[in-house]
């Protein structure tokens, strides 16, 4: 089973859009992989985040209003290694102007612009944590694909359950009640069709890569450090 590494963030550590005052996170999406945790409170004082951490749920929802969101277990939100920063905010609170300015002051501390031009355009306000120093290859456009590396390294082992596990988990979520036996007979493929239709995927009944991670994604443990 895959097992999610996350560290919990306190309430006074993170300052969000939500909220009364408008400057709240909710407690469910206060969570960070340890590394990237670590680097967020060294900069709590002037960051100011619209997301954090994201569900399958909440990614679903981004994919259906089409925020430009990545699919359930395919966002770096989900494993807490993004947020997406409140520009004006950062840049009013930490006291420079300038987007590259403040790119290269995230950098410093691990978090990458999803953006490698230092515009305000699409996704300049979200920030892939891929560690202090990583390299970044000359020419590149875009973070995401280097965070999914991350990912994948991280978590890969645990995004291809076997077609026994993958009945398992099935019927953990209560859509197989066949037997375990790893036979993936016309009982697990209406059942992997179901899976498929909750989480926006096409209903092959098939178990393909995507179906997979996916499975793997929405049925894990969370390690709180």
């Amino acid at each position: 089973m895959l097992t999610l590494s996350l560290r919990s963030l306190p309430a006074q550590a993170v300052r969000g859009i939500y909220g009364p005052s408008k400057d709240q996170m909710p407690e469910r999406m206060r969570y960070l992989h340890p590394d990237a945790a670590a680097s967020y409170l060294e900069m709590a004082d002037f960051a100011v985040v619209s997301d954090m951490f994201r569900s399958p749920e909440s990614s679903l929802q981004a994919v259906r209003e089409k925020r430009g969101a990545q699919p359930p277990s395919y966002s770096a939100h989900n494993y807490g290694l993004a947020i997406d920063l409140d520009i004006d905010a950062a840049k009013k609170r930490w006291n420079h102007g300038s987007k590259q300015a403040l790119d290269a002051e995230m950098e410093s501390r691990g978090w990458f612009c999803h953006r490698r031009d230092h515009t305000m355009e699409f996704e300049a306000w979200h920030f892939n944590f891929l560690g202090i120093g990583a390299p970044i290859p000359a020419g590149i456009h875009s973070t995401a694909g280097l965070v999914e590396a991350r990912i994948v390294s991280l978590y890969g082992a645990g995004f291809a359950p076997d077609d026994t596990e993958s009945q398992r988990l099935l019927a953990g979520l209560r859509l197989y009640a066949g037997e375990i036996d790893g036979d993936i007979g016309p009982l697990s493929r209406e059942s992997i069709r179901a899976f498929q239709r909750t989480w926006g995927m096409p209903d092959t009944g098939e178990l393909e890569t995507r179906t997979r991670r996916t499975l793997a994604y929405v049925t894990c443990t969370r390690s709180l450090v």
